[in-house]
C-alpha cells in the first residue's frame, strides 16, 4: 500500500464527500477518484489506538503514571466558550475546525493555548473537502453550513503564556483574515501564513459589534517579539502588529506592515489609536527594532501612542515600494538603516537619528521636542522638518541621491520654535529654509542650489567659519548678532543680510548679484570681505572696516550708510587682499555720522561722501566721475587724497596739510577756515573754478594751481607765505580778502583782480607778486 494515500466516499451520515483510508468503504455511492497524496491514516490504526489505552488503563490500575509523547495538535488546546475542534489531518498536522461564522462573517474561536510549530496547522474554511498547501486534501469543516465560510477568523487565546509561532497557519477554503490574540504575548520565530488576506497578531482582546462584526481591540498589555527565524508574510495583503510594545530582534518581512504599541484601544478597519489604561507599569519603549533586528515591508507604518513609551530602530526599516510611517507619543530613536521608496514620515515627542534615515521621494519629519542628528537624514525629493529645536553635527539633505550626490531641485525646509544647529553638511538640490529663534551653522558645510533662508528670528546666528553658499539668492536674519568671523556667505543670486549686529572678522560675505547689509547696529568687517557684483546696500550704525573690504564689482551703485562711525583702515584682509578698501567700480554714496579713513573709498564712475566729519588723515577718497566729499563738521585731508574727474569738497573747516585736493574741475568750500599748509590743490580743467572760506585761508608752503579760465579765491585773509597761487588760465585770477605773501608767489597768465590790503613787489607781464 502506497504511504500517505486516500480515497474520496460518501458519508450518508454528512451527506458529502470525505477522505478517509484506502480500508473505508462507502455507503450508496462508488469510489469517485484515484489516489491522492496526503497524510495517510496508517493500518491497523484503530487497534492500535484501543490497546494503547486499554494498557494505559491498566497501568492506572496498578497505580502507575506514564507520560507519552503529546500528539502533534497538543500545542493548539481549545477551551473556552467559543473552543473549535481540533483534529489531527492524515500529514499529521491540526486542523483547526474553526466555528460557523457570524452574520458579519467573523468567526470567534478561543483557546487555552495555541502555538503553531514547523510542520504548520490548517485553519479548516470550507464546507467540502479542499486542497491544503501543507495538509494535501482535508475534509470539509463540519461546523459550516454549505456554502458557506468566514471573512475573518478570531483566534483568541486564554493563557498565562505568549503564543509561539513557529510554523506556518495556513487557511483552508476562501481566503480569510486571520487574528491571533494572546494577551500573554506573541513569539515570531519562523511562522508565517498561506491563503491569508490580512494577519492581525495582538496582545488585545477582541471586540465586536452587536452584529458580530470584529470592531477593534483593546491593548493592556503584552508584548510581540520577533526572534530567530522571524517571519516572512510578503504573500500576505496586509499584517498588523498591535500590542503594548513590540521587539523586532530578527527579520519581519511583509508586504504592507502595520506596527501599533501602546495601551490602546484599536479600530479593527483603520488601526486608528485611542489610549486606554494600561495594567501594570509602562515598557521602556513600545517598539524596539534591535541591531539584529529588521522590518521589511512594501509599506511600513509604526505607532506608539502611549504617552512617554519611545520607539527604537538601531536595525532596518525599510519601506521598499511605498511609504514608511514612524508616530511616538514618546522619544522616537533611529540609529539603524531607516529607508523608504517612496515618502517617510516620522512625528514623535522627540527624535534621535545617529542611523540613515533616507526616502526616494519626500521625508516629514515633526517633533515637539529635540530633534538630534549625528546621521544622515536625507530625501531624493523634499525634506520638511519641523522641531522645538534642532541640534544635527550629521547631514540634513534634500534632492541628494544615497550616494550623496544631488539628485535633483528638491527642497528643504528645518523650522524651529527654539534654538536651531546645524553643524555638519546641509544640502539642498533646490531652495534650502533654515530657521529657528536661534541658529548656528559655526564650520558647517551649508549649501542650496537654489535659493537659501536663514532665519534667527529672536536670537544670534552664529557662521563662524562656515561655508554657506546659495545658487540662488540668499537671506540671513538674525534679531540678534550675526557671527559670520572666517566664513564665507556666498550667493550667486541677490543677497540680503540683516542683523541686530554683524561679525564678519576674516570672514566672506559675497554676492554675484546684488547686496543689501541692513544692521540695526555695528558692523565688525575687520580684515573681512562684503561684496557684490551688482548694487550694494550697507546700512549700520557704525562699520569697523580696518584691514577690511567693502565692495561693489558692477557698474550699478554702492551706497554705504552709519548714522555712527565708520572707521576704514590699511591693512591685509585674512584672504591676502589689500584692505581698508570701500570700492565700486560703478558708483558710490557713502554717509556717516562720522568717517575716519586711512584706507580708500574710491569709485569708477560718481562718488558721494559726507559726514558730520570726515577724517581722511592718510586716507585716499577718489572717483572717475564726480566726488562729491563733504562735511557737516571739520574735514581733515592731512596727508590725505581727494580726488575725481570733478572735484566738490566742503567743510566747516577743510584742512588739507600735506594733502592733495584734485581734480579737472575742483570746488572747494569750507564755510569756517581752508588750511593747506603744504598741501595741493589743483584743477586741470579749463572749467571756472572757485574756493571760498568763511574765514581764513592758509596756504604758508602749500600750492594751489588751476588751469581754469577764470579762477576766484574768496576768503576774509590768505596767507601765502612761502606758498604759491598759479593760474594758468587766460581769464582773470581773482583774490578777494587780505593777502599775506611773504615768500610766496602769486602767479596768472591773464588778468588779476584783487581786493583787500594792496599788494607789493607786482611786475607786469609775468603777474606775479613776491
Amino acid at each position: 500500500m502506497n504511504k500517505k494515500t486516500y480515497r474520496l466516499i460518501y458519508s450518508r451520515l454528512r451527506g458529502m464527500l470525505v477522505a478517509v483510508s484506502e480500508t473505508a468503504t462507502a455507503e450508496g455511492k462508488t469510489n469517485l477518484g484515484e489516489s491522492q497524496s496526503g497524510g495517510k491514516v496508517p493500518p491497523r490504526a484503530v487497534s492500535c489506538f484501543a490497546l494503547r489505552h486499554a494498557a494505559f488503563g491498566s497501568l492506572l490500575l496498578a497505580g502507575a503514571f506514564v507520560i507519552s509523547t503529546p500528539p502533534a495538535h497538543a500545542q493548539i488546546v481549545p477551551g473556552g466558550a467559543h473552543a473549535p475542534s481540533v483534529i489531527q489531518t492524515q500529514s499529521g498536522i491540526p486542523q483547526v475546525n474553526v466555528n460557523r461564522p457570524s452574520g458579519a462573517g467573523v468567526s470567534v474561536n478561543t483557546y487555552g493555548q495555541f502555538d503553531v510549530q514547523k510542520p504548520g496547522i490548517v485553519l479548516n474554511n470550507s464546507p467540502t473537502v479542499v486542497n491544503t498547501q501543507q495538509a494535501g486534501y482535508i475534509n470539509g469543516n463540519p461546523n459550516y453550513l454549505p456554502g458557506q465560510s468566514a471573512s475573518i477568523i478570531v483566534n483568541q487565546v486564554n493563557s498565562n503564556n505568549p503564543s509561539q509561532l513557529r510554523g506556518y497557519v495556513e487557511v483552508a477554503g476562501r481566503r480569510a483574515e486571520v487574528v491571533i490574540a494572546n494577551s500573554a504575548g506573541l513569539i515570531l520565530d519562523g511562522g508565517g501564513f498561506i491563503n491569508t488576506s490580512r494577519a492581525i497578531l495582538t496582545t488585545g482582546n477582541p471586540t465586536y459589534g452587536a452584529n458580530g462584526s470584529l470592531t477593534g481591540f483593546d491593548v493592556k498589555g503584552g508584548q510581540i517579539t520577533v526572534q530567530g527565524a522571524g517571519m516572512n508574510a510578503t504573500n500576505v495583503d496586509q499584517v498588523d502588529l498591535i500590542a503594548r510594545a513590540v521587539a523586532a530582534n530578527a527579520a519581519l518581512y511583509a508586504n504592507t506592515l502595520n506596527v501599533v504599541a501602546g495601551a490602546n484601544h484599536v479600530d479593527h478597519d483603520t488601526l486608528a489609536a485611542s489610549p486606554i489604561a494600561g495594567n501594570g507599569a509602562a515598557p521602556a519603549l513600545a517598539i524596539d527594532v534591535s541591531q539584529l533586528g529588521g522590518m521589511y515591508a512594501n509599506r511600513i507604518f509604526l505607532a506608539s501612542n502611549e504617552f512617554g513609551v519611545g520607539v527604537s530602530n538601531a536595525g532596518v526599516l525599510a519601506a521598499q515600494a511605498g511609504d514608511l510611517t514612524l508616530q511616538s507619543n514618546g522619544q522616537l530613536v533611529l540609529a539603524g538603516k531607516t529607508t523608504a521608496s517612496a515618502n517617510l514620515a516620522a512625528t514623535a515627542n522627540s527624535i534621535q537619528n545617529s542611523g540613515t534615515t533616507y526616502a526616494q521621494q519626500s521625508v516629514s519629519v515633526n517633533t515637539s521636542g529635540a530633534l538630534s542628528n549625528t546621521g544622515t537624514l536625507a530625501a531624493q525629493q523634499n525634506m520638511n522638518v519641523s522641531a522645538g529645536s534642532v541640534n544635527s553635527t550629521g547631514t540634513l539633505g534634500a534632492g541628494i541621491n544615497s550616494d550623496g550626490t544631488i539628485a535633483n531641485a528638491a527642497d528643504l525646509t528645518v523650522a524651529t520654535s527654539g534654538a536651531l544647529a546645524a553643524i555638519g553638511h546641509t544640502a539642498a538640490g533646490g531652495n534650502a529654509s533654515l530657521s529657528g529663534a536661534a541658529l548656528n551653522l559655526g564650520g558647517s558645510q551649508t549649501s542650496a542650489n537654489g535659493n537659501l533662508t536663514l532665519l534667527a528670528s529672536n536670537g544670534d546666528m552664529g557662521l563662524l567659519g562656515a561655508s554657506v553658499i546659495a545658487g540662488g539668492a540668499l537671506s540671513a536674519t538674525a534679531r540678534g548678532t550675526l557671527t559670520n568671523d572666517t566664513g564665507v556667505l556666498s550667493s550667486t543670486g541677490a543677497q540680503t543680510v540683516t542683523a541686530g549686529a554683524l561679525s564678519n572678522q576674516g570672514g566672506q560675505i559675497v554676492s554675484q548679484s546684488t547686496q543689501n547689509v541692513s544692521v540695526a547696529g555695528a558692523v565688525n568687517n575687520r580684515q573681512g570681505i562684503i561684496q557684490s557684483a551688482g548694487n550694494e546696500t550697507v546700512n549700520a550704525v557704525s562699520l569697523d572696516n580696518t584691514a577690511g573690504r567693502v565692495a561693489m564689482l558692477g557698474n550699478g551703485t554702492q551706497r554705504v550708510t552709519t548714522s555712527g562711525a565708520l572707521v576704514n583702515a590699511t591693512g591685509t584682509t585674512a584672504t591676502g587682499a589689500a584692505g581698508g578698501v570701500v570700492g565700486s567700480n560703478g558708483a558710490q554714496n557713502v554717509s556717516a555720522g562720522s568717517i575716519s579713513n586711512q584706507g580708500q573709498f574710491n569709485a569708477l564712475g560718481d562718488a558721494t561722501v559726507h559726514a558730520q566729519t570726515l577724517d581722511n588723515h592718510a586716507g585716499s577718497i577718489t572717483a572717475g566721475g564726480t566726488l562729491n566729499a563733504s562735511s557737516t563738521g571739520a574735514f581733515n585731508n592731512q596727508n590725505g587724497v581727494l580726488s575725481g574727474a570733478a572735484t566738490i569738497v566742503s567743510g566747516a573747516s577743510v584742512d588739507n596739510s600735506n594733502g592733495t585736493i584734485e581734480g579737472n574741475t575742483l570746488a572747494l568750500s569750507s564755510s569756517g577756515n581752508l588750511v593747506n599748509r603744504g598741501g595741493h590743490i589743483t584743477q586741470s580743467g579749463t572749467a571756472d573754478q572757485r574756493i571760498s572760506a568763511g574765514g581764513t585761508i592758509d596756504d604758508t608752503g602749500g600750492s594751489v594751481a588751476s588751469n581754469a579760465t577764470d579762477f576766484a579765491i574768496s576768503c576774509q585773509s590768505v596767507t601765502n607765505d612761502s606758498g604759491s597761487i598759479q593760474h594758468a588760465g587766460t581769464g582773470t585770477l581773482t583774490l578777494a580778502g587780505n593777502l599775506s605773501n611773504t615768500a610766496g608767489k602769486v602767479v596768472t597768465n591773464g588778468a588779476l583782480a584783487v581786493s583787500g590790503t594792496p599788494l607789493s613787489g607786482y611786475r607786469s607781464g609775468t603777474e606775479f607778486f613776491i
